[in-house]
């Protein structure tokens, strides 16, 4: 397989004060991604320093001597964007999406933070305590805490890999401004960064952009040079943490290569051969066959110097250790002694290239790509990685595994529960082992902030016109739309921009159609879907797909598949086949329940799930909602294959169905292939759907579930609204200003986060979980013990404001500013217009929906705002579901 390079026109400029600018033209849609990466990360911070680099990167959006605190989230909101930011190892990097009529502004203010960025004491102080609650949030995870031990214990203590990018407590505790100030005058200079400007821009026009705003500043001769050497290991190391858990984890690490060394690409193919899908080794021994763990997974990490190698494992119970080091052994050994057949190299490079050609469809993938590559090495890697790849042969497998996968070049971690007895008998799925439920990572707000003159910046109300650019192109977005003759919806959106094609079916199924007794059936039944049809075994779909290079996931509600476009064939027969034609084998239904059931185990150590779950199980009453959408381990034990089959044959029907096509294909051609597959699916008479009444709390209603961790997680809210509720897009905007404003700009956040530093996480909404079933109003925090009570009264007394008191025109306009203004973000790759598709036909919206939205968001006023917050947020009757350390009063 040749792996194409891929076809980028670069202009790499560097200015007379060693700034380095990278300048790619992406026109297909409206925006621009501008970063900019600083060659300093933790690999460079000194003893009694640790964590200085990250803390560093919160400190630049507290302000400078130009931009006021708040004013930088609050330009970024007012001009539509977003913005955030990035430390490990090797850089810290800053990024801001616009739309590509005010992508300059980014401009702007990065060239203010490389000069003028200040250091209050106050503001400090209440950062550090963020800082701190990211870092106990992480210890609070067996996954978090297993990481920073292995790179402690990978790495010598002199390597400057040795310690984590967070820092340790010790060191985050004690730093000073002087000493952060310091740090930032060395290492924030121009000679020691790179920015990089990919979209909607012209190439010559960016250039001088930059110059106009960097090339007065001065570089910084005395820059320190950071050396370091390959780190030596004799012999295998290991560690044991015993944790509150009841499952045993492993992370094995191996010193592996830099990201410029040759070796480099061979360890990405055998990333790839390990563990990449269905049909990898790893996979196909642990999981499939001796069913010894419920996930398993690898990662090559090459940095600036040698980087690491990793696999992780998390084993279903009552599996022994040392059965899975012995059988992760093995395979690395037939890895070192038998060549690789030419047909698995293939179909590795063929997963290798579409994943390349997948990653160009967004700007912002292009930029991180090219960003790092530049500040580790040269951006020229973007064109050397597909070459370099092309050439590895099977003998350079076996030689790079004999290299670095030995038991001399390794630590073996292992993460086990406190006792034996507790590692609990039962237990989901380690895809979804990690899953949170949404939240925003989001700091502070400033309603009214000084501008560079001393005025007060504020945030206009948007223009009459429509403040987004989709008006230049006004055919790219329009579909068709078919109906087969059994009630298939399809939904055609034709793109040629690059040659992928994306295709999502979204059946009308779920947990609403569970009865309490079969609750995880429709996890169950959906994870199934490719587990074997009439055709295929469950080896052949994964091996069908993966040949490929395509990807195809199934859920409760459907299947979704990516593939290049020369395959939408291929693609559409297999989707047709795993949507239609299951068999549900006996064999693998029970190794999916007991996948599941493992993957149920891995969720109690998620503290902000299991509270999100206690949470949902108080507001929703009796309805299906009430219930982990997973399921239980006594309800998951009971059901039978004839279960999934009778759900399966009522649900999965064609007249429940929209099929969403989006990419780079024809309308005749597509119709005709979705004749084809699907015009034989029999449609059945549809059931009336169970009706419920989901109760209203009276007065407080508390529930606490106590676990011994660093930090509380804690849910307040009550019932919500319907995705079709009329103030649907009043509700919307109002959650931008309450507690899920852009960047940092919303009022809970600004008070919890930005003001008291209580947390890392915290955020408010009432639209984001609305569906065709009513969603939530949660308010959510993560937060130590002490912080608990004051958090909780911060978010009823917002919440009562909001109903009692407008909202500032100009609170008001910088969420409507936010919301149009970056509405162009949601359109970008062939999936995201997929799951458009789906809910505009899912909900009604019609199919000027994509053009009205804007003036939808532009007609709320703030009288409506007022209105829905007293009618649909209430401060009086709600639920409050906790759980950590200590009993909320």
């Amino acid at each position: 397989m040749n792996i194409q390079s891929p076809e980028l026109d670069i202009t790499k400029t560097v200015f007379e004060n060693g700034l380095t600018l990278l300048v790619l033209e992406k026109r297909d849609v409206p925006l621009v991604t501008s970063t900019i990466w600083y060659k300093v990360g933790s690999a460079y911070e000194r003893k009694g320093q640790t964590g200085i680099s990250h803390f560093l990167e919160h400190l630049m959006f507290k302000g400078t001597s130009t931009y006021a605190k708040g004013v930088i989230d609050a330009m970024t909101a007012a001009y539509g964007g977003y913005n955030n930011a990035g430390t490990i190892f090797d850089y810290t990097m800053y990024y801001f999406n616009f739309s590509s009529d005010r992508w300059q502004i980014a401009l702007e203010i990065e060239a203010d933070r490389m000069q003028h960025c200040l250091f209050d004491p106050a503001e400090f102080e209440a950062e550090r305590n963020v800082v701190l609650e990211e870092l106990k949030h992480q210890l609070d995870s067996p996954w978090g805490r297993l990481s920073i031990q292995m790179e402690a214990t990978l790495y010598p203590q002199e390597h400057p890999y040795h310690h984590p990018v967070i820092g340790w407590r010790e060191d985050l505790e004690r730093i000073t401004p002087a000493e952060v100030n310091a740090y930032y005058q060395t290492y924030y200079t121009p000679n020691n960064a790179t920015i990089v400007i990919v979209g909607d821009v012209e190439t010559q026009a960016a250039i001088e952009q930059v110059y106009q705003h960097f090339a007065h500043i001065p570089a910084n001769p005395n820059l320190p040079v950071l050396q370091a050497c390959a780190p030596k290991q004799a012999a295998e190391q290991r560690f044991v943490l015993h944790e509150d858990t009841g499952l045993k984890r492993v992370q094995i690490g191996y010193h592996a290569a830099a990201l410029v060394d040759e070796e480099n690409y061979a360890l990405e193919v055998i990333d790839y051969l390990l563990s990449h899908g269905k049909t990898s080794c790893l996979y196909q021994r642990l999981i499939e066959n001796e069913q010894l763990v419920s996930f398993i997974d690898t990662c090559n990490h090459p940095r600036r110097f040698p980087g690491a190698f990793y696999i992780f494992a998390a084993l279903r119970p009552g599996v022994e250790s040392e059965r899975v080091e012995q059988a992760i052994d093995e395979e690395l050994k037939r890895l070192q002694r038998e060549l690789l057949p030419l047909e698995e190299l293939d179909k590795v490079k063929n997963a290798i290239a579409a994943d390349f050609i997948f990653e160009k469809e967004t700007a912002a993938g292009l930029a991180h790509s090219l960003g790092e590559y530049e500040t580790l090495s040269t951006y020229k890697y973007i064109y050397l990685y597909p070459e370099h790849l092309a050439r590895i042969t099977s003998e350079d497998i076996m030689r790079t595994a004999q290299t670095y996968l030995t038991e001399t070049n390794r630590t073996v971690g292992w993460s086990l529960p406190e006792h034996p007895e507790q590692e609990r008998p039962e237990s989901l799925t380690a895809e979804e082992e990690d899953f949170l439920p949404p939240t925003l990572e989001i700091a502070h707000y400033t309603p009214e902030i000084p501008d560079r003159q001393g005025k007060m910046f504020q945030a206009k109300p948007p223009s009459p016109e429509t403040p987004y650019l989709f008006t230049r192109d006004t055919q790219r977005y329009r579909h068709y739309r078919w109906t087969l003759d059994n009630g298939l919806i399809v939904l055609f959106l034709e793109q040629h921009t690059l040659p992928v094609l994306s295709m999502e079916a979204f059946v009308d199924a779920g947990q609403q159609y569970e009865t309490d007794e079969q609750a995880g059936l429709a996890v169950l039944t959906g994870q199934l879907l490719d587990e074997g049809t009439t055709r295929r075994s469950s080896f052949e779909i994964a091996q069908t797909i993966e040949a490929v290079g395509g990807s195809l996931e199934t859920q409760s509600r459907g299947v979704s598949v990516q593939v290049l476009s020369k395959d939408i064939e291929l693609a559409m027969d297999l989707l047709a086949d795993v949507l239609i034609h299951p068999v549900f084998d006996a064999a693998q239904l029970e190794k999916k329940r007991q996948r599941i059931l493992t993957s149920l185990e891995g969720d109690e150590d998620n503290l902000a799930l299991v509270a999100y779950n206690l949470f949902r199980e108080m507001v929703y009453g009796r309805h299906p909602y009430h219930r982990p959408y997973k399921g239980y381990k006594h309800t998951l034990q009971q059901l039978s294959r004839a279960d999934v089959v009778a759900y399966f044959d009522v649900y999965f029907r064609p007249n429940r169905t929209i099929l969403a096509i989006v990419g780079d294909a024809t309308p005749e051609f597509t119709y005709d292939a979705v004749q084809r597959c699907f015009g034989d699916w029999e449609a059945r008479i549809l059931p009336e759907p169970p009706g419920f009444t989901i109760p209203r709390p009276q007065g407080c209603v508390q529930k606490h579930l106590e676990r011994a961790r660093e930090q509380v997680h804690v849910y307040l809210g009550h019932p919500g609204v319907t995705r079709l509720n009329p103030d649907f897009y009043t509700l919307f905007t109002l959650d931008h200003i309450l507690g899920v404003g852009a960047g940092f700009t919303d009022r809970i956040s600004r008070k919890l986060r930005d003001e008291q530093g209580l947390a890392y996480s915290v955020s408010a909404n009432i639209s984001l979980s609305a569906e065709v079933e009513p969603g939530v109003f949660s308010a959510y925090i993560g937060t130590s013990p002490k912080n608990v009570q004051r958090a909780i009264e911060g978010f009823l007394e917002e919440i009562h404001t909001i109903r009692t008191t407008p909202v500032s025109q100009e609170e008001l306009a910088l969420a409507q500013n936010y919301i149009t203004g970056s509405y162009v973000f949601n359109f970008e790759t062939s999936n995201q217009l997929a799951r458009y598709l789906i809910n505009m036909e899912r909900y009604h919206l019609g199919d000027q929906f994509i053009w009205n939205f804007p003036h939808l968001i532009q007609s709320v006023t703030i009288e409506a705002i007022q209105q829905a917050a007293q009618r649909y947020l209430d401060p009086e009757n709600y639920y409050i579901a906790s759980v950590g350390k200590g009993q909320i009063r």
